[in-house]
């Protein structure tokens, strides 16, 4: 009985002995573990990954010594020009590579002039600004923002004064671009048509006939977005602001407001529609 089991223990060893032997070699290991095992890892295929921003495809040399390139999933977006490798699209090779075009005469050749599009515009767009918010080559924000959301106003804007105001007290991580549109708009502060509508009630569906500025989506006409020492963030106190836009000749000539004096239009007229033309809350 001891004699079998130390031939057992022989044997055993004598095998192991083998596979060690075996296994000195790169490609004899290889050869008898995938044999022994499946999904063995074969040393004669290297797998390299490349910088996140090459452009380079997968490659595979089908040799002896097979090496294959993988890329790594690009984690960046890719200006067009940049991607295709049209460096002289934007790029003057004559002048040490210095744009071909000041910008935004530059990038004006493929995307919208925004200084033709609106009336009121983003400061960077004023001043031909582009790459203050954007990468002209790369970035893993979608339109190559420079940062993201709030972050990329707040390297302007001051962000005490945004977070302070009223209308922005629970704004936490909402992205600015929500309600303000980053390159300009027909509105004051480039606001977004109907922006205040996702807060606010939409007196569109509420009213029969509308205010002109509600009518025409220009809530600035009469509201800071911001912040105002005024109730509803008016811009002017009672009267006042409606002597803006109305003459205030014509009004006070009316027989029914020469008793009225200094009380405020809001007091009988809804400032933002009615039922009938004079948007009377009495009626």
């Amino acid at each position: 009985m001891k004699g079998k089991t130390t031939n057992y223990i022989n044997y055993v060893f004598f095998t192991i002995m083998i596979f060690l032997f075996w296994t000195c070699s790169p490609k004899l290991s290889y050869d008898v573990k995938s044999f022994l095992f499946d999904g063995v890892p074969n040393p004669y295929k290297v797998e390299v990954t490349v910088l996140n921003d090459s452009l380079l495809k997968s490659k595979e040399l089908d040799n002896a010594n097979a090496i294959t390139l993988t890329v790594a999933r690009n984690e960046y977006n890719l200006h067009s020009p940049y991607q295709e490798r049209k460096c002289s699209a934007c790029h003057s090779r004559e002048s040490m590579g210095k744009t071909n075009l000041p910008i935004p005469e530059l990038c004006n050749q493929c995307h919208d002039d925004f200084n033709k599009k609106n009336t009121t515009i983003h400061g960077p767009i004023t001043t031909g600004n582009c790459t203050a918010c954007h990468n002209p080559h790369q970035s893993k924000l979608k339109n190559l923002l420079k940062l993201d959301g709030q972050e990329l106003c707040f390297n302007c804007h001051t962000e005490t004064l945004v977070e302070d105001s009223k209308v922005h007290k629970d704004i936490e991580n909402i992205n600015c671009i929500e309600c303000h549109n980053p390159h300009g708009s027909s509105q004051k502060f480039n606001l977004e048509s109907k922006s205040c509508y996702k807060c606010h009630d939409n007196f569109e569906k509420e009213l029969t006939i509308l205010h002109g500025p509600v009518a025409n989506d220009s809530c600035s006409k009469c509201h800071d977005s911001h912040s105002s020492s005024s109730e509803n963030l008016l811009i002017k106190n009672g009267e006042q602001l409606c002597y803006n836009c109305h003459n205030p000749s014509e009004i006070e000539a009316k027989k029914y407001h020469q008793t009225l004096k200094s009380e405020s239009c809001t007091k009988c007229h809804n400032p933002h529609g009615g039922s009938s033309s004079n948007f009377l809350l009495i009626k």
